[in-house]
């Protein structure tokens, strides 16, 4: 024969199977510790909402960040590329740095435009210059990164 468990001086068979009669039952049940169902579901909809809402803004900033450096990085290969148009000596040279470059080592997917538009020159002109622009086009991105120098001949 099994001895009962006792639970706070009732048996657990008698307190589990016990029927609700009184009111002071009913106040005794309702002061219970514990969640009902209807806090639980909604705890878990605020809890849903906020993880979804979490993980939009995960990707948000993710793309954005990608975005930011493949933006960087073609100011970088911009800079670069005018600084070395800007050392070319003779000053008459300026117009072979003109080119394209589809392929740029360590760069997949950048390419990188540059021009030269000489204004002036002639034997009647007192003028005599050259606008140097360059064009980054970055993997991804529908804009350019562009820089415009203009070099004049002294």
């Amino acid at each position: 024969m099994r001895l009962p468990i006792f639970l706070h001086g009732r048996s657990r068979v008698a307190h589990l199977t016990r029927r609700v009669g009184t009111t002071a039952d009913v106040a005794a049940l309702r002061n219970r510790p514990g969640f009902t169902l209807v806090e639980v579901v909604v705890a878990s909809v605020i809890l849903t909402s906020a993880l979804l809402a979490m993980a939009g803004f995960t990707i948000r900033y993710q793309q954005t960040d990608s975005t930011a450096r493949n933006f960087s990085k073609a100011q970088e290969l911009s800079g670069a590329r005018l600084e070395t148009v800007r050392s070319a000596v003779p000053y008459a040279s300026l117009d072979t740095m003109a080119r394209t470059e589809s392929t740029i080592p360590g760069y997949p997917g950048y390419t990188r435009v540059t021009q030269v538009v000489r204004s002036g020159g002639g034997m009647t002109d007192t003028v005599d210059f050259r606008t140097v622009t360059i064009r980054v086009s970055t993997p991804g991105n529908r804009q350019s990164v562009v820089k415009t120098s203009i070099m004049a001949a002294f």
